[in-house]
């Protein structure tokens, strides 16, 4: 979360390889969905449950939302509500990768 503030508070951000802009927001905010459903979890891989799922993109979507207010008082920088779609639709799909991780590990838990 701090790194993509830092990254907001810069008037003008160079995405690499030229990678859309919803894009890079999608990827930055699976990663942040997956860490909330990890955190939420609060053990081991295996206690990553669907049931976090929605939790975790809830809180990865008003994190968008506030790095997008965030955004508007920055010279060079909009509020995009493209952004803000981009960042709650990799939210959950971080959070649901994460979930179906945890399935996984639960899985081969069970066979060992």
């Amino acid at each position: 979360m701090a790194a993509t503030f830092a990254a907001s508070h810069r008037s003008a951000i160079a995405i690499p390889f030229g990678v859309p802009d919803y894009v890079a927001h999608a990827l930055g905010y699976a990663g942040l969905g997956a860490l909330l459903v990890r955190a939420l979890g609060g053990g081991p891989l295996g206690s990553m449950t669907r049931s976090l799922i929605v939790p975790a993109a809830l809180i990865g979507a008003l994190y968008g939302l506030s790095d997008e207010f965030h955004q508007s008082f920055i010279p060079g920088r909009m509020a995009s509500v493209g952004d803000l779609a981009a960042d709650a639709i990799g939210s959950l799909g971080g959070a649901a990768a994460a979930a179906a991780m945890g399935a996984f590990v639960r899985r081969m838990r069970g066979r060992v």
